[in-house]
């Protein structure tokens, strides 16, 4: 009798072409993820991958055989998570490990998910290093806008962010052409995330064709914090759109320069065995305002 794990165990092989990736994955032992692919080669009849240096590759049977049970396998775990899910309801909403930069979380996805029942753990840190913590099954979600260059994690591009020059309010500037502006902006003292200047150097590069001269004055890593900086006259950074509305109905700050402006794709991220999970899926549909 085919065990239903040897079927999961092939489609991780199949996914990284590798049994020591797909063990990592599954979170089993190489042994015993090459223990199942073995059984189930046995009842198949015939090989499934032909095995390369480093690297698992499916034959025609393996092919036929991933093609087929895939769909089997996906809508048998949604049906079984759809259950687990609904029969939670009565008693307590699941728990997602979430990820995010702290600014957007707080301004962009709690109000995108406050009727969702869901409990969250939440861990405020960088795109990068969320992305770790994904990958090693400490988070279940995160926002990012960084891919890692792994195969074992899904990305789904939520929405563009818009990246423009904020000022205190009471700055102006008369200058037009884009000489001009540059050498206004060099003239500022200037608040960044970080010392290598993240957004500022897309901003100068996309703009100005090169790479911006502006030290800057003070390194702050949390975008809310800059935000009040510049409205108490520290400074001018380069900010999210989506941060400013308060401060500008307020006249706190001002956007100089509105007709430039640079974008950031913001994705959510998860493990790809998650991908048919109706939280995920829930999670997903709401940030994206589809729901």
């Amino acid at each position: 009798m085919i065990d239903f794990e040897w079927y999961r165990s092939f489609i991780s092989i199949y996914k990284h072409r590798s049994v020591s990736a797909a063990a990592k994955a599954r979170i089993l032992t190489q042994p015993a993820m090459s223990q199942h692919l073995s059984a189930l080669e046995s009842e198949v009849g015939e090989p499934l991958f032909i095995r390369a240096p480093r690297k698992m590759i499916p034959t025609l049977k393996g092919k036929e055989l991933y093609t087929k049970i895939v769909p089997l396998i996906e809508n048998l775990e949604s049906a079984t998570l759809e259950i687990r899910h609904a029969s939670s309801k009565t008693s307590l909403a699941p728990i997602v490990r979430f990820g995010s930069p702290a600014e957007y979380f707080t301004k962009a996805v709690i109000p995108q998910l406050k009727d969702i029942d869901i409990r969250f753990i939440v861990q405020f840190s960088t795109a990068g290093l969320l992305l770790e913590k994904l990958e090693k099954d400490e988070l279940d979600f995160t926002i990012t806008t960084q891919k890692l260059n792994t195969s074992s994690i899904e990305y789904v591009k939520i929405v563009e962010e818009e990246f423009v020059v904020v000022t205190p309010a009471s700055y102006s500037s008369s200058a037009v052409e884009i000489s001009d502006i540059e050498v206004w902006l060099m003239e500022q003292k200037w608040l960044s995330y970080g010392v290598e200047l993240p957004i500022v150097r897309r901003y100068w590069r996309e703009h100005f064709g090169k790479r911006p001269e502006v030290p800057p004055i003070h390194i702050v890593p949390d975008l809310r914090t800059i935000l009040e900086a510049i409205e108490n006259g520290m400074g001018v950074s380069i900010l999210p759109t989506y941060l400013l509305k308060d401060s500008l109905e307020a006249k706190r700050s001002k956007v100089m320069f509105p007709h430039l402006s640079v974008n950031n794709t913001i994705y959510a991220a998860y493990k790809i065995e998650h991908r048919s999970n109706p939280v995920i899926e829930g999670i997903v549909k709401k940030l994206k305002g589809e729901e």
